[in-house]
């Protein structure tokens, strides 16, 4: 029952060793879901700002072309009803001007020359005095060319002929007829100003007006304003929006300028063009910061799987080492004791016989020592932290060596540039130093030299050492830290390694480089502030 859950851990674990990407893959699917929504709402608002615009625009011309209509609509009605009335007017003063003049010839007859001063004074363009038959007097002369007589039907006659207002009046008792006339120059001129023309002359330059002007249809088809049609172009100066209607049997042309709208389109352009902008800058930039979030959560999966692996590695180690050391130490001692017992009871044995012993315990107690590393090694190491001088440890442990050094003939330098405190076990540390040393003195049995160097970096303190002696390749350098791997011919190969671990049980690192032929580097980087082998504390090599 407990055995799946473990498979199925092991096998997840083993997927995102192997294809670890897969854990980006929902981050950069979510990412893109995101940065594609905001992209939509923003194109979606931007056709909606356009739209919003277009009609704004569009309602707008309406509004005008509306207003315009019903000015020219206003317009002709007015036009209509003052050419009534003025014709009204004129008619009424003609015919009273007609009959003044045939009550005065009634009295006393008018002479052309009369009549003349009569029409000057009283502002007619002239009078003609019709009697019987053909005859008849005006003045001036010839101010009218009429071939027949309109007031023969017997009835007063208003007409307009020759740019001229012309009022017929029968006289009384069957005597003939008054024609009166007066000039329509200043009328029409009057017409002209309250006129469609003056009016579509004047609306241009008003309210964004461009121009008006009156066409006549390809195909007559009358009707009542109907909705502009409208259309919006743009040329190299003129930004204009044209509306056409149908007004009666005309199309009325009205074009605005659509300058500010179209300036208006510009700016939504570039604030789409700049919204855009910030939305892929930023899509960037967060995919930045989710990609290096990303990657550190994969750095943390894959230090967790190969803490887990080393610790289980050594799990596995502390199992059988203990039961081998178990198996193998209890014949050992057996052995160890019958050689001892022989040494001393054995009176009988010749010379070369008790250096054989000799020689057999010596492999027996290398044997144990053996042993004793294995257990060491594949042993829990779990420090007691407390407050320690590393200054102190490495001048304590020089001290144990100098006198070992001087005859070899090994020069130990050591510098120190801190000389505070860290937090670590101090048995383990100078356990750790020793085998350092140890094996940097053993590394040069006919002299050399041993620099070690003291140095705070990064929150931590780095100690370096470097000894000559060292003749490794580059790719034998890198197994160096393997348990068992030893150049020396009566080495264990687990002093380094057993370092390497009292190192990590203080969050610490070790770093090992052979940057010049015949010389090798160490440097243990340890955190002032240990927290125990759940903290890794990583650093190159030294300053």
């Amino acid at each position: 029952m407990m055995g799946n859950p473990e498979k199925k851990s092991d096998s997840g674990r083993k997927r995102e060793l192997t294809d670890p990407f897969h854990l980006l893959k929902p981050g950069w699917r979510a990412n893109l879901a995101v940065f594609g929504l905001l992209g939509m709402l923003i194109i979606t608002f931007f056709y909606w700002q356009i739209r919003y615009a277009e009609k704004t625009f569009t309602d707008h011309v309406n509004e005008h072309a509306s207003m315009v209509a019903g000015l020219i609509r206003l317009n002709a009605k007015g036009a209509v009803a003052s050419q009534n009335v003025v014709e009204e007017i004129i008619s009424t003063f003609l015919g009273n001007s007609a009959r003044f003049i045939d009550y005065l010839d009634a009295v006393a007859p008018f002479s052309e020359i009369e009549l003349t001063a009569f029409a000057s004074e009283t502002g007619l363009s002239g009078i003609r005095i019709l009697g019987k038959g053909e005859a008849y007097r005006e003045g001036p002369s010839r101010w009218l060319s009429l071939d027949e007589n309109r007031g023969m039907a017997g009835k007063s006659y208003f007409f307009h002929l020759n740019s001229l207002y012309c009022y017929s009046l029968p006289r009384t008792e069957g005597k003939g007829t008054i024609l009166v006339g007066l000039s329509d120059v200043r009328i029409e001129a009057f017409q002209s100003q309250i006129g469609l023309l003056h009016l579509l002359s004047m609306l241009p330059g008003t309210g964004g007006i461009r121009y008006i002007r009156m066409e006549k249809p390809a195909s007559p088809s009358p009707g009542s304003i109907t909705e502009p049609i409208i259309r919006i172009f743009s040329k190299k100066a003129d930004k204009i929006a044209e509306a056409r209607l149908s007004l009666g049997d005309d199309i009325l042309v009205i074009g605005l300028d659509a300058k500010q709208f179209l300036i208006r389109v510009d700016q939504l352009w570039k604030e789409f063009m700049v919204f855009s902008a910030i939305l892929i800058l930023s899509g960037v930039f967060f995919s930045w910061l989710l990609l290096l979030n990303q990657n550190a959560y994969l750095n943390q999966v894959r230090n967790f799987e190969r803490r887990f692996a080393r610790e289980k590695e050594d799990a596995s180690l502390g199992r059988a080492s203990a039961s081998i050391t178990h198996e193998i130490r209890n014949p050992l001692n057996a052995i160890s004791m019958g050689l001892q017992r022989l040494q001393i009871e054995g009176n009988e044995l010749n010379g070369e016989h008790r250096e054989l012993v000799a020689n057999l315990l010596k492999a027996v107690k290398r044997t144990d020592g053996i042993i004793s590393g294995l257990k060491r090694y594949a042993g829990p190491i779990t420090p007691v932290l407390t407050s320690v001088s590393p200054d102190s440890v490495i001048r304590h442990i020089l001290l144990l060596y100098r006198e070992e050094c001087n005859k070899k003939g090994i020069k130990v330098e050591y510098r120190s540039d801190y000389t505070g405190t860290v937090s670590g076990d101090p048995a383990l540390l100078e356990e750790a130093m020793e085998n350092l040393i140890k094996n940097a003195v053993e590394a040069q049995p006919d002299g050399g030299a041993i620099l070690i160097r003291l140095f705070r970096k990064e929150g931590g303190i780095v100690i370096s050492m470097e000894n000559s002696g060292f003749t490794l390749s580059e790719h034998e350098t890198e197994k160096i830290l393997q348990p068992y791997f030893t150049t020396k011919t009566r080495g264990s190969g687990l002093g380094l390694p057993i370092v390497s671990r009292i190192v990590r049980g203080h969050g610490g690192n070790l770093n090992i480089q052979a940057r010049q032929p015949g010389r090798l580097r160490i440097d243990l980087s340890i955190p002032v502030n240990a927290h125990g082998s759940g903290f890794e504390f990583i650093t190159g090599g030294g300053s």
